[in-house]
């Protein structure tokens, strides 16, 4: 099942496409676009209700596919191809120099897109964007980069600019997040939850053992859970530590998500607390402790 973006995307490039060769066979269409023959009709049904405002029929994309060969009308407006402004094409090659101006990533492609960005753009675009990159302590960012890989724990020492203290603090490293400052997402021992830490508050580190959760439990090892959230709880995928995402198809909003957990304590009232909107999830012990805090 393909995603809702990657769904969009294809739709996108499907309409200028079936306009530019009429009578398409249904089976070679679907090939080109690497998907089946089923795919691509529910592709075609969509189309029945995508066009402009207002919804009367001279408004929406005509569709037929009898006898395996495609035809569409109507579809003036959508088989345009995007064409970027000036404006537009500058704040890409923006983002695009941001993104490679970042410590430690391989940005061959990124360089690339900008390159074609700028050629298609126009001569005002020729001149390079300089951007200063995000300020990080790289043997800071080489140590976070390990722990990480090897899904160690760190003893930090940490400031808490709104209280003005120094804190000490167990966490497990899962991912490093550029912005305005470099962050690491982790899960804090300390808080029992997922944190987001500032690496410029970071004053040390050292490796150290997985702490137990409980007094004289042994140490949780990570593992991967992957849960589906409804429309109504579909911000939470913003809340947590997401190492994937896939948005649900039919619009009905949901969101499939994939994360990892350093505690089933912390899940099961994880569960508690949003069993309202979790509507699926493939972690059985963690229910049956959640349900078990029930009574």
């Amino acid at each position: 099942m393909s995603s809702a973006r990657e769904r969009l995307t294809r739709l996108l490039s499907l309409v200028p496409y079936l306009d530019a060769h009429p009578g398409a066979d249904l089976e070679e269409t679907a090939a080109y676009f690497g998907i089946d023959a089923a795919t691509l009709i529910d592709d075609l049904e969509l189309l029945f209700v995508t066009g402009r405002p207002g919804h009367m029929p001279d408004d929406l994309i005509d569709a037929t596919w009898d006898g395996g060969k495609i035809y569409i009308s109507n579809a003036e407006e959508v088989s345009v191809p995007v064409r970027l402004s000036a404006e537009e094409a500058g704040l890409l090659v923006l983002a695009l120099e941001l993104i490679d101006a970042l410590p430690g990533l391989d940005a061959e492609a990124v360089r690339t897109a900008a390159a074609k960005l700028r050629v298609a753009a126009g001569e005002n675009l020729h001149t390079p964007v300089d951007v200063d990159p995000v300020p990080a302590d790289e043997e800071l960012m080489s140590a976070l980069k390990g722990f990480i890989a090897a899904e160690a724990a760190v003893e930090i020492d940490y400031y808490v600019e709104s209280r003005d203290e120094l804190t000490t603090r167990t966490i497990a490293p899962t991912r490093l997040v550029p912005g305005a400052d470099w962050y690491l997402d982790a899960w804090c021992y300390s808080a029992q939850g997922p944190r987001r830490f500032a690496l410029s508050r970071i004053r040390a580190w050292t490796e150290t053992a997985h702490p137990p959760m409980h007094e004289g439990a042994a140490p949780e090892a990570p593992t991967e859970v992957t849960m589906t959230l409804t429309a109504a709880g579909a911000w939470l995928a913003d809340e947590l530590d997401v190492r994937e995402r896939t948005y649900g198809v039919d619009g009905d909003g949901s969101v499939e998500i994939r994360l990892t957990v350093h505690s089933r304590d912390w899940l099961a009232r994880f569960l508690l607390g949003h069993a309202d909107v979790v509507a699926a999830i493939d972690a059985p012990d963690a229910v049956a402790a959640a349900r078990e805090r029930l009574g």
